[in-house]
Formats: C-alpha cells, structure tokens, sequence
C-alpha cells in the first residue's frame, strides 16, 4: 500500500485521458462529417481557418495533459511515476477548460450558428478578469475599505460581542 495515492492517481489520469480522447475523437468527427462535408457549400475559407486554429489548440493541449498526466511503468511493470494529477487547479484546469469551451463552439457552430464563435472572447474576458486585479493591487491601485469597515475590522469578535452587550444592557429596563 506504499503507492496506492500513485495508483489511484494513474488510474484516475488514464481514465481522464482516455475520455478527452473519445471526446476528441468524437466532436472533431461530428464536425466533419456534419459541417464540412454535409454543409460544404455553405462551408467558408474563414471557418476552415477558425476550425484548423481552434483544433492545433485543442490538440496541443491534450498533448500537453497527456505528456504530463500519464504514468510511466518500469520494465517490470511497477509504477515509477502517476504523472501530474490531471484533477489539479491551475493551468490544468485552464487546458480542460478551454478544450470544452472548444468543444461546445465546434458543436454549435455545426448545428446551430456560426456566431457561436464569438464564445471564444469568453476565454479573453476570463483571463482579463483575473488579471486585471493582480495588475491592480501590484500597482498598487487596490479598492481602500471604508473608515467604518476598517474600524470593524480592527476590532476582534470578542470586541464586538461585549459592546453589543454593554449596549443591550443600558436597553434593558426592570420593573417591580
């Protein structure tokens, strides 16, 4: 039971590397058969580019988890390395995000509309959104809280509940 951590991460990877393929395999056929062949005379050079572009991508990014998320066996068949867990945040999750984004665009646009491309500026949007911030607070440009927030936050939780007992008390009137 020394490796089984490793052994279920292998085992977790195959499988996850094994579904991008199927996955791979099945929208690029789809799309094909389904736009380009079906739908050839309606089937532009600027598709052909956006489709070539988007699959290199796609391609290069399942090469990259693939590369990095497979386990590597000795002769013996012992388990030398799991790879990286490919269920890890970061650009992991970055690479499995823009192939379905990649995926739902080549199915709606075969199906539904070619305006389903501008769903790529999604990707550019996201990336700005988390940028954005970072380049801010290192410029030094970050959102200052309130005076009132500020004294709230100087002041701890056990602060805060005896003041709101003190003024409870003085609310508080007795009678006989």
């Amino acid at each position: 039971m020394a490796n089984a951590s490793s052994k279920k991460i292998a085992a977790a990877n195959k499988k996850t590397l094994e579904n991008l393929r199927k996955g791979l395999l099945s929208i690029n056929t789809i799309y094909f058969l389904w736009r380009i062949v079906y739908h050839w005379d309606s089937f532009t050079i600027g598709q052909f580019l956006l489709y070539i572009v988007t699959t290199s991508l796609t391609l290069v990014f399942y090469r990259v988890l693939s590369s990095s998320g497979s386990p590597h066996y000795a002769a013996d068949g012992s388990l030398l390395s799991s790879g990286d867990d490919l269920n890890s945040e970061g650009l992991t999750a970055y690479m499995f995000d823009i192939i379905y984004v990649t995926w739902f665009v080549h199915i709606t646009t075969a199906f539904i509309s070619n305006k389903f491309w501008f769903v790529y500026l999604v990707i550019p949007g996201y990336a700005a959104y988390k940028v954005i911030p970072l380049v801010m607070s290192y410029l030094g440009k970050t959102n200052k809280p309130s005076n009132e927030e500020s004294v709230s936050q100087s002041k701890s939780k056990r602060q805060v509940k005896l003041e709101k007992r003190a003024n409870k008390g003085s609310q508080i009137k007795y009678s006989r």
